[in-house]
């Protein structure tokens, strides 16, 4: 029945995937806020300790649904322990930059990632790269220019961390593009956690600040945003391609000026949307082009 009508059928699928893609970035700009607010009362290193080991948590109660030892195989695991790495000293250095930053103006810098793996991938993977994404590519860069202002005031040190952020960032999702087709998603998930748990847990009692009621609460709370964020990502991911997804993920910064505004009374000044806008059309154009060149020939040919 499905095949009969495959113009009508196909189109639901792919809108339930941008509202889950959607819907996951509403629950990581949730995250980065909560991570934000618990570093008035806890080291970073405790509230990412508590962001992997509630994942891994929120990670077990799914696992009887993929099997139990099927997520632990995988086809390439210094890679996926190299992968987990990276996000650890991601979720790190954000929890650091937004300590000491505006959650819009260290989001705004974080952006400026998908156009470091374009770069990267240049350079590492060897891919073509044309002049249009390129011009892209220092665009971007130019809008974070604006958003960190050099030359028209102090620059605050943990601009820096931010965009050392994005690089750790370009890195983790350089690793996961090396991976895809490798392993399951199930299995890529799983270590996401288990890495970051691990490591974690290793480093927090060195950071250790005693828990009360409500701060248990806010680090149970933090792994299951991130937990069911990645999961309602890998749905979306199951509905709509990645090239029909990925432009969504700037809703984020929408979602994060709004929580920043109400949490915290912090909104944007106009060079930091100025600059935003440029980093977000820089990203969208390359989203664009890339799959433009897709459709049309192979990767290569730009």
């Amino acid at each position: 029945m499905t095949t009969a009508e495959p113009t009508n059928s196909a189109a639901p699928p792919v809108l339930r995937g941008v509202l889950l893609y959607m819907a996951a970035a509403m629950l990581f700009a949730c995250l980065d806020a909560l991570g934000k607010y618990m570093t008035r009362d806890y080291h970073v290193v405790q509230i990412a300790w508590g962001r992997y080991v509630f994942h891994v948590a929120f990670l077990m109660i799914l696992m009887p649904r993929y099997g139990v030892l099927r997520p632990l195989v995988s086809a390439r695991p210094v890679f996926q322990l190299l992968r987990g790495g990276l996000l650890a000293g991601v979720t790190l250095l954000f929890f650091t930059a937004v300590s000491f930053l505006p959650l819009a103006e260290a989001t705004a810098i974080g952006f400026v990632a998908p156009l470091m793996v374009t770069a990267l991938a240049a350079l590492v993977l060897k891919e073509r790269v044309g002049p249009r994404r390129w011009t892209a590519v220092l665009l971007g860069f130019t809008g974070v220019l604006v958003v960190i202002r050099p030359g028209l005031g102090a620059v605050h040190w943990a601009a820096f961390i931010a965009l050392a952020m994005a690089t750790c960032n370009a890195c983790y999702h350089l690793a996961t593009r090396m991976l895809s087709g490798v392993d399951s998603a199930q299995t890529t998930i799983f270590y996401t956690g288990i890495v970051g748990a691990v490591l974690l847990s290793a480093a927090a009692p060195f950071f250790w600040t005693p828990l009360d009621v409500l701060g248990w609460v806010q680090m149970v709370t933090i792994g299951m945003l991130g937990g069911f964020a990645h999961y309602l990502f890998i749905q979306a991911y199951g509905c709509a391609a990645p090239a029909q997804l990925a432009p969504y993920s700037y809703i984020q910064i929408v979602w994060i000026t709004i929580l920043g505004y109400m949490v915290f009374g912090d909104f944007p000044d106009k060079w930091t949307i100025i600059g935003a806008a440029v980093i977000v059309a820089s990203g969208l154009y390359v989203f664009y082009r890339e799959s433009f060149l897709r459709r049309t020939r192979p990767p290569a040919a730009d």
